[in-house]
């Protein structure tokens, strides 16, 4: 008779991203770390090497443990497709957001499911105040208010003498520009107007 196994799945969406909190909270939880999964990759990808490797590990009676549920998938279905899988395979998932938890019978599965909505609808309504701000800025932008990006800061004359002024007492561009808050473009094209 084969002992039910621990494991473990961490990811993150991108490869400029870690998952060493993921790692060091599933190996604070007692999984080993020889039996944690991870990817480098959007959950919106169907295949991902990681935890499709992990899903052809697991037998009956194992268990894995997530950080949270959201690694599982970048939508609700497609995490709600995961754990129904593993559900009918006989494995358990856990989640450690908040405290280590199985959801478990009808009413465990609701919260469970009403936890993966909320995470969802938190993602996208973040996703789209960024997409409103950067509308918001390109919209300024072409109005000529302001260059999309760095905001930049008007050199008017009194800046330009300022600029000039400092740079006679022998200070350098890096402390006008941390004097001043005008930018270092702006400080070289004041001096080199001169």
């Amino acid at each position: 008779m084969t002992t039910a196994k621990r494991f473990g799945y961490a990811r993150v969406s991108t490869t400029s991203q870690t998952n060493d909190r993921q790692l060091d909270a599933l190996t604070a939880a007692g999984i080993d770390p020889a039996d944690i999964f991870t990817d480098k990759i959007s959950g919106a990808r169907q295949s991902r090497p990681g935890l499709d490797d992990l899903l052809s590990r697991v037998r009956p009676g194992d268990s894995i443990t997530v950080h949270s549920f959201d690694r599982l998938g970048r939508t609700a279905l497609h995490v709600f497709q995961t754990l129904a899988d593993l559900e009918e395979k006989g494995v358990t998932v856990y989640s450690l957001k908040g405290t280590e938890q199985q959801f478990s019978g009808a009413t465990g599965k609701f919260l469970r499911d009403v936890l993966i909505l909320v995470a969802e609808l938190e993602r996208s309504m973040n996703q789209e105040r960024v997409a409103e701000a950067r509308a918001a800025k390109a919209a300024r932008a072409e109005a000529g208010d302001q260059i999309a990006g760095r905001p930049i800061t008007a050199m008017t004359a009194e800046n330009i003498r300022k600029v000039r002024k400092l740079k006679d007492k022998g200070r350098s561009v890096a402390e006008i520009v941390k004097l001043t808050g005008i930018s270092r473009a702006s400080v070289y094209r004041a001096l080199s107007d001169k």
